[in-house]
């Protein structure tokens, strides 16, 4: 049941990497609340604190909340086991189990390609996510665009997709009841109504927290079949999600840019040490992706497809009936979208009239209110580099100190970096103390959130 699937991944110290060991040993969500105490605690080792949680159901009512929610706002909910769930993440060792989505996109076709980069994107960025994106949709009928969403090249990327009219897809760090950067909103709402997608792991309730930013980074990553990083500083965000890509066996790819630019710094490493192909033009995408040929024998779309992978049918969520939009369709009639309240932008059916985006990049006295007062986390540079928290909660976070931790568990933490990955080799040679017993510390702290694991079994300090 579908309440079952919400509700395993709701709970505070279950993370997306322990719900995908039970959904391996019990084969589903129901199974698990359906297995005995000593299943729970010695087949699966887990601490008989957590099964009792389980077993009394006790994250039931939040899922059931959730429901609702769901049910009221028209989302959709995709969870792994399901067909419609996108294929790419399960290749990925930490997909979350639950998805949310606003949209109608079909997750498994076309041509799907991540654009990430700087937050405090050039006019020459901009000006590189349009020709590129533009080049590509005329080559490849069927491409989808993926990014974050946030200011930079992430919105350049999404405006680029939507005037050439090529789908694209948001993937927010934070739950999908606002959009954040509030101006941001318009454009999310345009993307769904022309056929894309706009989706979060968080639940409505989850409190938004920085590393949220960084948790969704290997959304991005893994979504796509490549990710082209356009501008970034040396240690900027997207090299976090191109470190998680290269992780991921994705291809990697990077704009070069001007020698001593701040925003060149980033791309240009990636070129340098060999970890990304330097891409100028579309074509080079394409033949680097091994796109040329598929692409070829798909120049012309399909008759009465304006958009690769809408279905015009209907399909039930629940109890509510949720329409799929057909392109063109007025998002008055139909359409997913979100509208604006004094306490950000919160999902819903938008207002009628036509979708348009108004004065995107200013931002008004209300909207610096909007965003002064709010407890949706800054969307800045800084927020890459504070660590990923993989299925953690953020009560866990805040309530662990290092007073709680071992001796032995501090003198691991000390070795690991916050902005710099570290790998469990070095990490061995590195910590006084066995394999066996490290990987156990190392197991705890991330448990603990104090640390992430990233692809390739590297850390970060959180």
């Amino acid at each position: 049941m579908l309440i079952d699937d919400i509700a395993l991944t709701m709970h505070p110290e279950v993370g997306c990497r322990t719900v995908i060991h039970l959904l391996e040993h019990f084969g589903s969500a129901e199974g698990v609340y359906a297995a005995t105490e000593k299943e729970l605690c010695r087949e699966v080792g887990l601490k008989a604190s957590v099964v009792r949680s389980i077993l009394n159901r006790e994250t039931h009512l939040k899922a059931q909340q959730e429901l609702e929610f769901i049910a009221r706002r028209r989302l959709k909910v995709l969870t792994s086991d399901s067909p419609a769930y996108p294929g790419r993440l399960l290749e990925c060792g930490d997909y979350p189990h639950v998805l949310y989505v606003s949209g109608n996109l079909d997750f498994n076709v076309g041509h799907w390609l991540s654009v990430v980069g700087t937050r405090k994107v050039t006019p020459y960025g901009s000006r590189i996510c349009e020709t590129l994106i533009g080049e590509l949709a005329r080559i490849v009928p069927d491409l989808v665009i993926v990014s974050g969403l946030a200011y930079g090249v992430d919105v350049a990327a999404h405006r680029a997709a939507l005037k050439y009219g090529v789908p694209t897809v948001g993937v927010l760090g934070h739950p999908i009841t606002r959009i954040y950067p509030p101006e941001h909103t318009d454009t999310a709402r345009r993307m769904v109504a022309q056929g894309g997608a706009v989706l979060s792991e968080f639940a409505s309730g989850d409190r938004p927290l920085r590393a949220g930013f960084v948790q969704r980074n290997r959304l991005i990553a893994g979504l796509s079949e490549g990710t082209l990083v356009v501008e970034s500083a040396a240690r900027g965000g997207s090299l976090i999600t191109a470190d998680m890509a290269d992780g991921y066996h994705r291809s990697l790819m990077a704009v070069p840019g001007r020698i001593g630019d701040t925003y060149s710094e980033g791309p240009n490493f990636l070129i340098r040490t060999l970890k990304a192909q330097m891409v100028c033009s579309a074509q080079e995408i394409v033949e680097w992706m091994n796109w040329e040929e598929r692409a070829a024998e798909q120049r012309e779309p399909s008759a009465g497809s304006g958009v690769p992978g809408i279905v015009s049918s209907s399909e039930k969520i629940g109890e509510a009936e949720v329409p799929k939009i057909t392109p063109g369709v007025n998002p008055a009639e139909g359409a997913y979208g979100y509208e604006r309240t004094d306490a950000g932008s919160q999902f819903s059916m938008p207002s009628p009239g036509s979708v348009s985006e108004k004065n995107p990049d200013k931002e008004s006295p209300q909207i610096q209110r909007i965003l002064s007062e709010s407890s949706m986390p800054e969307d800045k540079p800084s927020v890459a580099s504070s660590g990923e928290r993989v299925g953690m909660s953020a009560e866990l976070s805040d309530s662990s100190t290092d007073e709680d931790l071992s001796s032995a568990a501090q003198r691991v933490l000390a070795l690991i970096d916050a902005e710099v990955p570290i790998g469990l080799d070095e990490l061995s040679l590195k910590a006084p103390f066995p394999a066996t017993d490290l990987a156990l510390l190392l197991l705890d702290l991330e448990f603990r959130g104090r640390i992430c694991c990233l692809p390739g079994n590297r850390y970060l300090k959180y």
